[in-house]
Formats: structure tokens, C-alpha cells, sequence
């Protein structure tokens, strides 16, 4: 039975109303912070899709491939390559903003999980507890401290990402979960370093912190404040 173009927009129309109601309720817990960027590039990226099922569906239902003409060739530059263009790579880059956050670091139960109970601990005394529970970094926490600073940084922490998930998910990886590098000064630097605070402790050895000749963890370890307090 032939569709008319009627018939797709409702299909479509009722598609959307299904999607739309989870959309909102995944997002609606705005807080202040929220990244106006990424609020609205998520919603960009919701009307994309739609728009690209429409554009399929009329084309498959209502012409069927006897359309000709530049109409037919903007349905078909635009459904096979520039909606899945815009989509993918949109999509990318929500993707990756969005793997900073602590919830999707938790979504690894089997390696994560026992890394983010610690921090959330309000009794544990790791470094990570203490830096949450006093609201040092107000949030992304995970992605905060285990990032260097800069662009190459944040390519380096991807990159790093990606490796991980891979193992998680061909489990490929090891327990207990350790450090694939050294923690480097540079990821403590970047926020303590200049504080009035921490140029007084460390006036004695701030060069040697600098110079990575001495390491930030070597001390605060043995005061009895690893990183994480992890038990499997």
C-alpha cells in the first residue's frame, strides 16, 4: 500500500513525541553549571536526526525512487551524506564532553566503580574523598585530576580513555587497577601550584616539584593519604 507524505510526517511526528519525553527527562536535572553549549547542541542534534528520518522516509515511501530532478538529488546528497555528517560529528564531540563526567567513569562497575565509592565516601581520608567532599573541583572530577593541562592534555586524556574502554569491554584488563604512568606533578600543579597556601608547605622543594625530580606522591602517600583507598 502506498504511504502519502501525510502518512510519513505523522509516523515521524509520532516518533518524535516518543523520543522527545526521554530527552527531556535525561536532561532535566539542569543544574547552573550546565554548559549552555552542550544544552543546546544536544537539542541541535535530537532535530538533525529527525529532520534526516524524514528526509529518508519521504524519499522511500512517498517516491520511491521515481523522483527526479535537483529535488531528488538534495534528498539524496542531503539524507546519505550531510545529515549523517552533521549528526556523527556532533554527536562525537557531546559524546567525548560528556565522558568527562563522573557518572560515565562509574558506568565501569567491574573497574571504576570501587574508585568512585572511595572518592564519595565522605568518611574515606584518600586525597580523592578529601578534594570531593570539601567541593575542591565542583565537578568532572575523575576527568579534572586525571587530565593534564592545555590542549595536548586533553588529547593525551582521551586517547587514554579510549584505551581503557577498549580493554574494559574485550576485558583485557588487570585487577586491581593501577596507573598505566607515573601520576605526574603537573596534574597537582596546575591547580595547587601558586596557591598561598601550598607556597608555604613547599617552599623548601617547590623546584624540585617543578623539575619532577621529587614527586608530589611520594609525600602525601606516606602522610597517610593515598590517592584512592580501594579495596576489591
Amino acid at each position: 500500500m502506498r504511504l502519502s507524505l501525510r502518512s510519513v510526517l505523522i509516523a515521524v511526528t509520532g516518533v518524535a513525541a516518543v523520543l522527545t519525553p526521554v530527552i527531556a527527562r535525561a536532561e532535566e536535572a539542569v543544574s547552573f553549571r550546565q554548559d549552555p553549549v552542550e544544552y543546546f547542541a544536544a537539542r541541535f542534534l535530537t532535530g538533525v536526526i529527525i529532520v534526516g528520518m524524514i528526509m529518508i522516509l519521504v524519499s522511500l515511501f512517498r517516491y520511491r525512487g521515481r523522483l527526479g530532478g535537483p529535488l531528488a538529488w538534495a534528498l539524496l546528497v542531503g539524507g546519505a551524506l550531510l545529515i549523517p555528517a552533521v549528526s556523527s560529528g556532533l554527536g562525537t564531540v557531546l559524546v567525548f564532553e560528556r565522558a568527562e563526567r563522573v557518572e560515565f567513569c562509574a558506568s565501569c562497575h567491574l573497574t571504576m566503580k570501587y574508585f568512585i565509592e572511595d572518592m564519595e565516601n565522605p568518611k574515606s581520608d584518600s586525597l580523592a574523598a578529601v578534594h570531593y567532599k570539601n567541593h575542591y573541583i565542583p565537578d568532572d572530577q575523575c576527568y579534572v585530576c586525571h587530565t593534564s593541562y592545555g590542549v595536548f592534555g586533553t588529547m593525551e586524556a582521551k586517547k587514554e580513555g579510549m584505551i581503557d574502554v577498549y580493554k574494559y569491554y574485550t576485558r583485557t584488563f588487570k585487577l586491581p587497577v593501577h596507573l598505566r604512568h607515573p601520576y605526574p606533578n603537573g596534574d597537582c600543579l596546575k591547580c595547587h601550584a601558586g596557591a598561598e597556601k601550598w607556597e608555604a608547605a613547599h617552599a623548601d622543594f617547590k623546584q624540585a616539584l617543578f623539575a619532577e625530580s621529587s614527586h608530589c606522591m611520594d609525600c602525601h602517600e606516606g602522610m597517610g593519604h593515598p590517592a584512592h583507598t580501594v579495596t576489591y
